[in-house]
């Protein structure tokens, strides 16, 4: 059995880096204080997502990984791992809990054995391991000091919009996450419904009836944008506003993109004009 070091972690990550996701698009936004905080987070998503997604590692091999990885996290101890001991040194001299990174890492042991989602409320599930926890220690970390029932309400919001994110993210590579990993992050019953093939992802093209399942999951988190916005208004902290709101309106517009374009031709993604925009308004809305 391989030791789990730095030099074998290296072997399976990808080149990924902090800027390739929906998620941090705007982080220049936060304090520099809290961004190094921030980064050693998502350094940690990173590499165990990655881990998770590494195609030539065997189920029973990502999760000693990822299990590995949870161990550390639960001794909160120096280690043999730098991104662990640095996010390690986040939880600790912020005074923050275990919690968000370790249920990142129950969504990334879904990811090693689980392929298919039987409804929209079993999707949900993984999004408020896979996502969720994204928001809640950013909120975390800027607003630990506030009343627990008004960081309640924020989260309302904060995971509603990593949800949204998530879905978003896995309908840009619907095809993609099908053909290298077989798996299919929308849910099973929409597709019996429309008495849809799933061999149809691998088409060059959305057939009616997947496009309908995807408008199905849009209408969705639309409705779940909508609803969250309201939350996300009450964050004090205006810096934090502002960011939060900027990835607001990137959500938003990739929304109508994807319900206007097909992802299966091509990956959908926002223009440079289009995060300008979102940008904007975030900033205006955050006033």
């Amino acid at each position: 059995m391989i030791e789990i070091t730095e030099d074998y972690i290296k072997t399976l990550i990808s080149e990924k880096s902090f800027n390739d996701e929906n998620f941090p698009v705007s982080s220049f936004l936060i304090d520099s204080k809290k961004a190094v905080h921030i980064k050693n987070f998502y350094h940690f998503a990173r590499i165990s997502d990655d881990v998770a997604d590494n195609m030539l590692l065997d189920s029973s091999e990502k999760i000693r990984i990822l299990k590995y990885f949870d161990n550390l996290l639960l001794e909160r101890k120096e280690n043999n791992l730098r991104f662990m001991n640095n996010l390690i040194f986040t939880l600790n001299n912020q005074n923050l809990s275990s919690e968000n990174p370790r249920k990142l890492l129950k969504a990334f042991l879904m990811d090693s054995s689980k392929l298919r989602y039987k409804n929209w409320d079993e999707l949900i599930n993984y999004c408020n391991h896979s996502a969720s926890p994204v928001g809640r220690f950013v909120i975390d970390l800027h607003l630990k000091d506030h009343p627990h029932n008004k960081i309640k309400k924020i989260y309302l919001g904060t995971d509603g919009l990593c949800n949204c994110l998530q879905i978003l993210n896995h309908l840009q590579d619907i095809k993609e996450d099908f053909e290298k990993l077989d798996r299919i992050y929308l849910p099973m019953d929409y597709f019996r419904y429309e008495q849809l093939k799933i061999s149809s992802l691998k088409q060059s093209f959305a057939v009616d009836p997947l496009q309908r399942v995807i408008k199905k999951c849009l209408t969705k988190v639309d409705i779940i944008l909508s609803e969250s916005e309201k939350y996300l208004l009450t964050i004090t902290n205006k810096k934090l506003l502002k960011e939060t709101m900027v990835i607001f309106f990137i959500a938003k517009k990739l929304s109508k993109l994807l319900a206007n374009n097909d992802p299966i031709k091509k990956k959908i993604k926002l223009s440079r004009i289009d995060l300008i925009f979102c940008f904007f308004k975030g900033i205006i809305k955050g006033f």
